[in-house]
């Protein structure tokens, strides 16, 4: 198969071969997307992608897989191939679940019952923002993490930010990409890219989606 250099080269592993076949044919339906490995659970998925010539920018993984799920798979993923960015497309719409996929590294999470305008919408997102959440798992993670807050009394703040840092933070849960945040806070994309990257180390998460976890657990911004 011949695959062109600029596209946005795609993975899917997914047990069901007729929803497989739904999100491959909604995919084609996009020039700058070319699916180029498909697999009906994780084993199948990380041997692909180890004899590829070509690495996945994005996987699209569900959760409930024979032999090898969604959990151990992006396991293995985050950590042996870090310039892969994962998306969950899953049944399961527990919290617990998004959580723990956003707490191993996962970039975004979708219900499979999500509209197509999601799946698109998440896959330019996370490439773009290096995270996605729809207004159904925001919504969702709100409610569970103040939830949660109240009856445990466990929110403090482990570590102190800046109210520079403070102010990025707020912005990237906004969906704001760096440019935007530069823009708004009369900033270099670059010194917006280094406060992101100094949060991530100082808060201990994985990447941008854990960040906005993180900050809706500990109420260092504003929930609606």
């Amino acid at each position: 198969m011949s695959i062109e250099e600029d596209s946005i080269k795609i993975a899917i592993a997914d047990d069901h071969e007729l929803f497989r076949a739904g999100i491959v044919k909604i995919l084609q339906g996009y020039s700058q997307f070319e699916v180029i490995l498909e697999a009906s659970n994780g084993k199948v998925l990380l041997d692909k992608i180890e004899t590829s010539l070509h690495l996945p920018d994005i996987v699209l993984l569900d959760i409930r897989m024979p032999e090898m799920d969604g959990f151990d798979t992006a396991t293995v993923l985050i950590n042996n191939f870090p310039s892969i960015k994962v998306v969950v497309l899953s049944m399961h719409d527990s919290a617990r679940h998004i959580i723990r996929m956003i707490e191993l590294g996962a970039h975004g999470y979708l219900f499979k019952n999500a509209h197509p305008d999601d799946v698109i919408e998440s896959i330019n997102l996370v490439l773009e923002n290096d995270y996605y959440f729809n207004d159904k798992i925001n919504s969702l993670l709100q409610k569970v993490i103040r939830y949660k807050g109240r009856n445990s009394g466990d929110l403090d703040i482990p570590v102190a930010i800046s109210p520079r840092e403070s102010q990025v933070l707020e912005l990237i849960c906004k969906e704001h990409t760096n440019n935007e945040i530069a823009e708004l806070l009369f900033l270099s994309a670059r010194t917006v890219e280094g406060h992101r990257k100094n949060l991530v180390s100082k808060l201990g998460v994985r990447n941008i989606a854990g960040l906005v976890v993180y900050a809706f657990k500990h109420e260092l911004v504003q929930m609606a």
